[in-house]
């Protein structure tokens, strides 16, 4: 859901209401803070990391396993996306704004690293930047737990000064966007130690928190960068953490629809974007917009566009990813306790 929030967003303020395309957002600027579907996926990924390699920390022979693991999940399904939209920036240049046929740019863009303005030839890729930069600083920890832990004492300092951090690179290695991953984590030694009461009504009051922020973004005025961690990271962590407890205790029983699209979500960010600027176009072109009302079309747009993913992701992500399971040959390393760990790390 998180995904097609960020579709929805994408749909209504970069594709209808391009003066090019419609002009307008069909149902008002209701989804304009869509784009907060990132800082959920943050939050998810700081609480995914702890929870699945807090045993690893300090266990070097399990580092080559997290990293494949990590490596094979973003860049190959990500590299067939980029492949195929690069070679149209440079036959349709009026299709980009220009930076993207700088090498400069499709350089820093293939290996997903950062940009000073965050330029990148697959728009949504920024995120991804921030993605693998949180991975290899949190595969420290399992290189090093005590070493690890004192990087990410000093980082969690660094980033909550960010203010004082206004230029290249730092503006980047300590944005506000990375408390979302240590709110995730956060989440994770909470729930390692404590069970969470009425995990339902916790998730729910984590949903107003994500959506009340996001209503008052859309309809009253922009949020500070620091009011969009609390309000969007805050809520999402709580929502998380209810969540999860509710699945632990049986009372969360999502229908398969809804399982299939979160298998499916990061086809659903890749290809998205690229799928509703295509059929913007070819709706310009077959003039369908004079005869569809708006609200409908934008409806098409966005099913089609996640159908379009749901296409991607069984012909070239889930392949992808079970040739990665098969490939790696995990070797056992050595565990320790779960809760020395998560103590640790408290």
């Amino acid at each position: 859901m998180a995904a097609i929030l960020v579709v929805l967003f994408h749909a209504s303020g970069s594709i209808f209401a391009l003066p090019k395309y419609f002009g307008h957002k069909p149902f008002g600027p209701i989804f304009d803070f869509g784009f907060a579907g990132v800082d959920f996926f943050f939050v998810l990924s700081g609480f995914i990391m702890m929870h699945l390699h807090a045993k690893d920390f300090g266990q070097p022979r399990a580092l080559g396993s997290y990293l494949w693991k990590r490596f094979s999940r973003i860049y190959p399904p990500y590299w067939v996306v980029f492949a195929v939209i690069l070679p149209v920036y440079f036959l349709v240049p009026q299709f980009g704004i220009g930076h993207e046929r700088e090498p400069n740019i499709f350089l820093r863009g293939l290996f997903l690293f950062p940009h000073p303005q965050s330029y990148q030839v697959v728009g949504v890729a920024w995120t991804l930047v921030y993605e693998v930069f949180f991975y290899l600083l949190f595969g420290v920890l399992i290189l090093n737990g005590q070493v690890g832990m004192s990087v990410f004492a000093v980082w969690t300092v660094c980033v909550c000064a960010y203010p004082w951090f206004d230029s290249y690179p730092w503006n980047f290695l300590f944005s506000y966007l990375h408390l979302r991953f240590l709110l995730g984590m956060t989440v994770a030694i909470l729930l390692h130690r404590w069970q969470i009461p009425v995990p339902r009504l916790t998730a729910g009051v984590g949903v107003a928190i994500f959506f009340g922020t996001g209503l008052f973004n859309a309809y009253f005025r922009p949020l500070t960068a620091l009011e969009q961690t609390l309000g969007y990271g805050l809520g999402s962590a709580v929502m998380v953490m209810g969540l999860v407890q509710a699945e632990r205790l049986g009372l969360l029983q999502p229908p398969r629809w809804l399982v299939y699209l979160g298998d499916t979500s990061y086809s659903i960010y890749l290809i998205h974007f690229p799928a509703l600027s295509l059929l913007a176009k070819v709706t310009k072109a077959t003039q369908l917009d004079l005869y569809v009302p708006s609200s409908i079309l934008f409806c098409l747009h966005v099913i089609a566009a996640v159908g379009v993913s749901c296409v991607f992701h069984h012909a070239v992500e889930h392949p992808i990813h079970a040739w990665a399971k098969r490939c790696f040959r995990h070797t056992n390393t050595p565990a320790v306790a779960a809760d020395d760990v998560f103590r640790k790390a408290a």
